[in-house]
């Protein structure tokens, strides 16, 4: 019988892979894609996304932009897991981003499981150069120079900024707890027409962006840190499905539900 700790365990695991890490990524020089970068903050737009193995409904992804305020953007993001017992698991994160170069400047998780309840907080100083954080067990340690860097929702909005970008891949440098570990994003000249239930289940022309993240020793679910996302090939650059693969298949993350102004 597994335990329910384990079980908990699992799901934060199952949380990393669908939130596409959740790590810290060094900021590469955007600036040298041959491609405009597109806007993509929009306040009060809304996406929902729901996760699924196969046809069995794993979770639900909710990304909603916020206020603009004197170059700084908001936005939110929130999971949670299917009605499973001892498999309860909420994730809560809010980031600021510096739109020029849609780069962090502050983080704010919160997780509720079986085990308890968890947060996480940063903000960093692009002057200074300098990450404070602070968790159940830290409180405000700071961290000198480190360079600009996104979490997993930056990276979401650097793929949509820069998703005309065909034939550049882009490498960043994942660091937690553990290390630095690299991340590449290859922004491909391939375009899919994708079957999107936001779309009432419209055929949506789409271009194919491919990623790898090296997971490092932790592996959730047998994941190798590939995967494969497809975005409206418009000036909205919506992504309308994100394919990871795991031991057995894949998890989709698959555009359910758009609110846009």
């Amino acid at each position: 019988m597994v335990e329910k700790g384990n079980m908990a365990r699992n799901m934060r695991y199952l949380s990393t892979i669908i939130l596409i890490g959740a790590l810290s990524v060094s900021s590469s020089d955007f600036s040298r894609a041959q491609a405009a970068r597109k806007e993509v903050f929009h306040p009060d737009e809304r996406l929902v996304y729901k996760v699924k193995y196969g046809f069995i409904k794993l979770g639900t992804v909710i990304i909603q932009t916020g206020k603009v305020i004197d170059g700084t953007a908001i936005a939110h993001m929130e999971f949670w897991t299917a009605d499973v017992p001892f498999l309860h698991t909420r994730t809560s994160i809010t980031d600021q981003f510096d739109t020029r170069d849609l780069t962090i400047r502050s983080f704010e998780e919160h997780i509720e499981n079986v085990d308890g309840k968890f947060f996480k907080f940063l903000t960093y100083d692009p002057d200074a150069k300098t990450l404070t954080y602070s968790d159940r067990e830290v409180t405000n340690r700071v961290t000198s120079n480190i360079q600009p860097f996104d979490d997993a929702l930056g990276i979401l909005f650097q793929m949509r900024a820069w998703s005309g970008a065909a034939g550049h891949k882009y490498l960043f440098h994942v660091r937690d707890h553990t290390g630095e570990y690299p991340v590449t994003v290859d922004f491909t000249s391939t375009f899919s027409d994708e079957q999107v239930p936001a779309y009432g289940d419209q055929v949506i022309h789409t271009r194919v962006l491919k990623g790898m993240m090296k997971m490092g020793t932790s592996s959730p679910l047998g994941a190798n840190g590939a995967f494969t996302a497809y975005v409206t090939d418009d000036a909205a650059a919506i992504p309308v499905r994100i394919d990871m693969k795991i031991a057995i298949g894949s998890i989709s993350i698959v555009l359910d539900k758009i609110k846009r102004p």
